[in-house]
């Protein structure tokens, strides 16, 4: 897994360089995707480079061609046959620090191979705990950015805590995790909050909506406050690193008397299949 791409270059990660001058380095400037591979084979790529354009466009960058071409090199370079893809796109080298960006710099592209750290099957059936707080990041959340550091803050403070997600809150309503997308079932139907530029439009949410809708599992996007989180028959949460991971108790509270909700984990059986059969 050593061996990366920068700029144009395959070469090992110990001889990657990026400029001190590099406007993601010095302001976060730029966007990125977590792509996964599954047996040598990328798993939803057109949707994760349709929402790399996206994310581009909103930050009024160009898109980038051929990175389907240098992603099958990267997966024919790594000996593994699972991982993940984390491909990072800055605005690019200036010669000097100003918030004002120039309209002629190349941008940085970096594409690297990383380890897939997916949960077991019997740690997904245990289930996991989570807390909320206030979602305090900037309101452009539905750009990928590579300016992490609210979600770097939310994400420690539930690890700090004993639990493996941050839920976040902003006027009473559920936006999403620090690094997830949330799904919550009441009375046997699934509510995930509608998309605004307060969540991330997540590639596995989007599947998941899909696969329920295929599976005659009726799923509503709509508001979701504080008050049906805490209510709610089950929670998951979902991303590209874990599918579906089943939320049992949040905060004081209790779902489901603590356990996996069968609804959970059907989708999360039905995910898997299709991962598989991918």
């Amino acid at each position: 897994m050593d061996e990366i791409y920068l700029n144009g270059s395959f070469l090992p990660r110990s001889k990657a360089q990026i400029s001190i001058m590099d406007r993601g380095f010095l302001f976060g400037d730029g966007v990125y995707e977590l792509i996964p591979v599954f047996n040598k084979k990328v798993f939803l790529l057109d949707e994760h480079l349709k929402r790399l354009k996206n994310s581009l466009n909103l930050i009024q960058m160009n898109e980038i061609k051929g990175l389907d071409k240098i992603i099958n090199t990267l997966i024919k370079k790594n000996i593994k046959n699972t991982f993940f893809i984390y491909l990072h796109i800055t605005r690019g080298v200036q010669s000097s620090r100003n918030h004002i960006y120039s309209e002629n710099i190349d941008s940085t592209i970096l594409l690297m191979c990383e380890d897939y750290p997916a949960f077991s099957e019997n740690l997904i059936k245990k289930g996991f705990q989570a807390t909320i707080q206030d979602d305090f990041r900037w309101m452009k959340s539905n750009i990928k950015s590579i300016s992490l550091l609210g979600n770097v803050l939310l994400k420690n403070h539930a690890s700090s805590n004993g639990c493996y997600e941050t839920l976040l809150v902003r006027n009473k309503k559920l936006t999403e995790g620090s690094t997830s997308n949330v799904f919550i079932v009441k009375d046997e139907i699934i509510y995930t909050p509608k998309l605004s530029n307060e969540l991330l439009p997540g590639v596995t949410r989007g599947l998941l909506i899909k696969l329920l809708n295929q599976n005659n599992l009726k799923v509503i996007e709509s508001d979701i406050y504080q008050s049906d989180l805490i209510n709610a028959d089950e929670v998951w949460c979902s991303s590209s690193t874990n599918a579906v991971v089943p939320i049992v108790k949040v905060d004081d509270n209790m779902i489901n008397d603590g356990k996996a909700g069968s609804i959970t984990m059907k989708i999360y059986e039905i995910t898997q299949d299709f991962i598989i059969n991918f």
